[in-house]
């Protein structure tokens, strides 16, 4: 193929400089593509050309796809800069192949490597054979200040074996990665979707040097076994950012962690996505787009509250708008939104961060948590003086919020002038979309479990003027619950009767996270005859 200028598809900054625009391409008349997916690539170049390379030079091995390589064979090497050319000479001494070049975006080949690299046949087992646990301390020790989970190749066998856990974790969308010691193993664990799997055992002989490993990367105290730490890290997997929180807490045996993973590429969802029902979404909608007061959402550690919000505060994102948020931690970085961090060590607290927030003239606050009277004060003066509020409160269903922030020490009548809405929520896995309709219990997708993904489950209190009444006079949420029920509101447990009907989701899924919320009565879907079962 000669080499024209591309279209308006192709990376500007990039693809046009390489494909036509400068005299190079035209000398060497060499042929362009733009996207690679007819390619595979070249086996004996992952092998052998390390990740970091490969990304310094923009340069990926191809064949043609369903080709057959054969000795003599020519590996295709995908380039989008002059400067690239060099390499053409030095990977065909490298893998001792000939070779030639095809040109694309630079962009396109960076992804090709981030996908070729991270899809390698790899696996914690392989790099637990290869380790012997003697003279691996000094190693361990080595930090790098964003770890790179595809470039472990030339590291040391425990921090491989790390790496391979963290990549595997990210890889299954796992939320958190449990490394938990017993007598005589210490077992590797996973949550995802919300559920805990037993994913690999490791040698009680090298427990020592994994735990300390995972402590260098959180830049803990390795010394301090007694006393709880705390720790941060960064990873990279290819063009994904994933921060990880590291706690560890002492146990009998050993010192157990817990890594939190937040993915900073991970999907933004949209109020669209959440799973709400049409006309509890309508509602919502109008609910978020007021100028002034407290919305609250509410439910336990994990059932996806801050996505929630995130997705409120995308909806409201402008120019016009100016939006800021005291988070612990931050979870998603938005565009256009200012986040802060909690740092209560420093003493940046939610109570004192919102005194700082409400100097920074904002139209829109969000708080990730209220945790105490201070903070639920602060939150309730500010949505008193023109400022919308959002917030979290760890409570069981919509109404005990209310009871919350009275219990916190606010007054009636501040909470009643105040409070919009409170939104409980909850979130089950969904029905595995390739093994849910052939009467399986799973398939290799679902790693056997018959799920996979989430959808949430909602409840929304509206505060009316009976609501308010209820709320001045103290009334418990048992009543403020009924009444809001006289208005309309769904339940969680009946949200999850409409999913289980249209096959989204399972009896047990339902049953599973709603048995906790305020209507006991209400937790046992009616639809279990019509229910779908892994």
């Amino acid at each position: 193929m000669s080499s024209t200028p591309r279209s308006d598809a192709l990376e500007k900054s990039s693809v046009d400089r390489a494909v036509g625009s400068e005299p190079w391409t035209d000398r060497l008349s060499l042929p362009a593509t733009e996207t690679l997916d007819a390619y595979d690539v070249f086996p004996a170049f992952l092998d052998k050309i390390p990740i970091q390379h490969a990304r310094q030079h923009a340069v990926i091995g191809l064949v043609r796809r369903g080709v057959a390589i054969g000795p003599d064979d020519a590996m295709i090497l995908a380039i989008s800069e002059a400067k690239s050319w060099p390499q053409r000479d030095i990977l065909s001494r490298r893998l001792a192949v000939p070779v030639r070049v095809v040109v694309t975006g630079r962009a396109c080949i960076l992804a090709k490597i981030d996908s070729a690299y991270s899809n390698r046949d790899r696996n914690a087992g392989s790099v637990l054979s290869t380790i012997e646990t003697g003279g691996e301390s000094d190693s361990l020790l080595a930090f790098a200040s964003r770890e790179d989970l595809l470039d472990s190749d030339t590291r040391a066998p425990v921090i491989r074996l790390v790496n391979q856990l963290l990549f595997d974790a990210v890889v299954a969308g796992a939320s958190d990665l449990h490394v938990q010691p017993y007598e005589d193993r210490l077992q590797v664990r996973q949550r995802v979707d919300g559920v805990l799997f037993d994913v690999f055992e490791i040698p009680k002989s090298i427990q020592e040097e994994v735990l300390t490993r995972i402590k260098v990367l959180g830049r803990m105290n390795i010394a301090e076994k007694r006393l709880p730490q705390d720790g941060r890290a960064t990873v990279q997997l290819g063009s994904r950012i994933v921060d990880l929180r590291i706690a560890t807490l002492p146990t009998s045996h050993n010192e157990r962690i817990v890594i939190r993973l937040l993915d900073k590429s991970a999907r933004r969802y949209s109020l669209d996505d959440l799973g709400m029902p049409d006309d509890m979404r309508a509602r919502w909608q109008k609910l978020i787009a007021v100028d002034h007061g407290l919305i609250l959402v509410t439910g336990p550690t994990g059932s996806g509250k801050s996505t929630t919000l995130y997705s409120a505060l995308q909806t409201l994102n402008s120019t016009e708008a100016n939006i800021l948020t005291l988070e612990d931690p931050i979870e998603y970085q938005l565009d256009g939104i200012s986040q802060t961090q909690i740092n209560e060590k420093k003493g940046l607290t939610f109570g004192s961060g919102m005194r700082s927030l409400l100097r920074q003239d904002p139209d829109v606050i969000m708080v990730g948590e209220i945790r105490d009277a201070e903070t639920a004060t602060m939150a309730i003066q500010a949505s008193l003086t023109g400022h919308l509020v959002f917030s979290t409160l760890h409570t069981n269903d919509a109404a005990s919020a209310v009871t919350r922030l009275l219990d916190l020490g606010v007054q009636p009548y501040l909470v009643a002038s105040s409070l919009v809405a409170s939104l409980a929520q909850r979130l089950v896995r969904t029905l595995c979309p390739d093994c849910r309709g052939t009467g399986s219990r799973g398939c290799d997708a679902c790693r056997q479990t018959g799920y996979a993904g989430r959808i949430g489950l909602f409840e929304l209190l509206v505060v009316d003027e009976t609501c308010r009444g209820h709320i001045q006079s103290r009334s418990g949420a048992s009543q403020i619950r009924r009444s809001a029920i006289e208005s309309g509101m769904t339940l969680l447990a009946e949200d999850g009767r409409d999913k289980i009907r249209r096959g989204l989701t399972t009896e047990q899924e339902v049953m599973r996270v709603t048995q906790t919320s305020g209507d006991e009565s209400a937790a046992a879907p009616s639809a279990a005859s019509d229910a779908v079962r892994p």
